[in-house]
């Protein structure tokens, strides 16, 4: 019977540690085809090697020295391939070098088991497109910009001085005669009072002038109950009337002009379309992980510090609206409403308030007055309490990461920062009493900014996605393969990758790789270029 021989090869130049950070995706017979072509050296005449930690050999100290890896046969397991790192090199004697060795467990065992599914801390995805992995990865986002912004017209430019009274000033009616109106309707609220409107400029405040002093002369001012200003998309339907009158002392008559607000069961809903952010023009990230909250996100404005922010993915369209609704009332109450977000048609609980419109000081009613001065929808400093604490959740330690060991891909998350509370908000406390400045200069409306973080901060998020892939923390099947270069995995602490005909303790270190996180390279001429467009395949 013929005894098999063993064969050792020298190697060099394999890009592959010790510690696992880099490992790849060869079966054993891929392998043994990069040490043939990386080859110092080899014999095929030994009789017997273990995988015992160290080998006598008959190449010469000089070989020894350039290589870095051996690969040889082993007769304990049939002449399987073992593969190793070299540690030392000991000089023995002429032609006769201890070469002391490390078994690669990755390379001699990976295509000796089989993966199974289990809970993965982060992984690269196969499937890669915007809102597809929302997990939080974080990351210190910090300072943010805008990109571009729209604003709601209407709502800030155009509007009536407000007359709401308790009694008719038509002139259709005789003058002598005080009539009470009885009960109306305005954007589909009752009131006890009829709304006369007057334009803004310099005609219209005189003839709100002659108004009031036409009402004094019927001793009827205490029946007017407040002076205000309206929007006119509030008043869609309008009567315009002419009253003339004969001012005290004077000697020849006045005529003003002035709108009567009719009835309307509807309030105001007007649509205004956004559309998402899916590119930027200054880069283009490799990962669509980029394009959404908090690296991109729509944030609204009352234009008096109060903001919400909304998440592109949690609109189902790509271009999707906010319907901006109002009513008539003293101030008036307008918000800002999402359509179709986070799965609800007309979100109400999200929306954003605008500040009420000034309010003339006229009659003595404290509550009237306290309205005045306080011209902000009170419910937005409420908003501004819930969005501060729905920040300073986000701000709260991740699934798995209490207790951890750091993996290789937290540790550079640790680098790059820690999560904390960004400017995702601007560094000012909301519901300011600006209503009356905002009417001046015509900004009591409604903001669309496009925020994101900047240029800086994004390559650097982009560059550790591609490198580490997306954060998973759940139970899935393991990516081994699927990117073009490479796929990044790391389990959880106490997971197994897979099962097979792997001796334990090679298995164990096998796991140990995939916990601390580990890259495997699908082309060992490519190993540690992380600049490759890693696409999915």
């Amino acid at each position: 019977m013929t005894e098999l021989k063993s064969k050792i090869i020298l190697v060099r130049d394999i890009k592959l540690d010790k510690k696992y950070v880099n490992v790849l995706s060869y079966t054993e017979s891929e392998m043994l085809e990069l040490c043939q072509a990386n080859a110092v050296a080899s014999q095929d005449d030994y009789s017997f090697i273990r995988n015992n930690g160290n080998i006598f050999t008959n190449f010469t100290y000089s070989q020894c020295l350039q290589a870095n890896y051996i690969a040889f046969q082993n007769k304990d397991y049939s002449n399987k391939w073992f593969f190793a790192f070299i540690d030392d090199v000991i000089y023995k004697g002429n032609e006769n070098t201890e070469i002391r060795y490390t078994v690669d467990s990755w390379s001699t065992w990976y295509d000796y088991w089989t993966k199974k599914n289990c809970f993965i801390e982060r992984q690269h995805e196969l499937v890669d497109t915007i809102g597809s992995n929302l997990i939080d990865e974080n990351l210190n986002i910090g300072d943010v910009t805008e990109i571009a912004e729209e604003e709601f017209t209407g709502l800030g430019d155009e509007f009536y001085f407000a007359i709401l009274s308790s009694i008719e000033f038509d002139s259709n009616h005789d003058p002598s005669e005080l009539r009470y109106v009885g009960v109306n309707m305005y954007n589909g609220n009752l009131f006890g009072k009829r709304i006369y409107l007057f334009e803004t400029d310099t005609v219209g405040i005189l003839s709100l002038s002659y108004f009031i002093d036409h009402a004094n002369q019927k001793s009827a001012t205490g029946d007017i109950e407040a002076l205000f200003v309206v929007p006119k998309v509030l008043c869609q339907n309008t009567t315009t009337l002419t009253d003339t009158f004969t001012p005290t002392g004077a000697s020849s008559t006045r005529s003003y002009d002035y709108k009567r607000l009719n009835r309307s069961e509807t309030n105001l809903e007007l649509a205004f379309p956004v559309s998402k952010v899916t590119s930027y023009t200054d880069y283009t990230p490799k990962n669509k992980k980029c394009f959404i909250y908090p690296y991109n996100y729509l944030m609204v404005s009352n234009n008096i510090g109060n903001v919400n922010i909304y998440k592109y993915e949690d609109f189902s369209q790509s271009e999707f609206l906010f319907n901006i609704m109002g009513a008539i009332s003293i101030g008036c109450s307008i918000r800002a409403v999402p359509r179709d977000y986070k799965g609800v048609d007309y979100n109400y609980d999200e929306c954003l308030p605008l500040a009420k419109y000034p309010t003339g000081s006229w009659t003595s009613d404290a509550f009237t007055n306290w309205l005045t001065q306080n011209g902000v929808n009170i419910t937005t400093n409420l908003l501004a309490s819930a969005v501060g604490g729905a920040v300073a959740v986000a701000t709260a330690n991740p699934i798995g990461m209490v207790g951890a060991t750091m993996s290789l891909a937290g540790t550079v998350a640790n680098t790059i920062g820690q999560f904390y509370q960004a400017s995702l908000l601007p560094a000012i406390s909301g519901g300011q009493n600006n209503g009356d400045v905002n009417f001046a200069e015509k900004k009591n409306t409604f903001v669309f900014k496009k925020m994101r973080c900047k240029l800086q901060y994004l390559k650097v998020i982009d560059d550790y996605f591609t490198r580490f892939g997306y954060a998973i923390k759940n139970i899935d099947d393991p990516h081994l393969e699927g990117r073009r270069y490479w796929n990044y995995i790391e389990i959880g602490v106490n997971e197994s990758i897979g099962y097979g005909s792997v001796p334990s303790k090679y298995m164990e270190e096998i796991n140990g790789a995939c916990r601390k996180g580990v890259t495997i390279w699908h082309d060992h001429s490519n190993l540690g270029d992380f600049s490759l467009n890693n696409t999915i395949v």
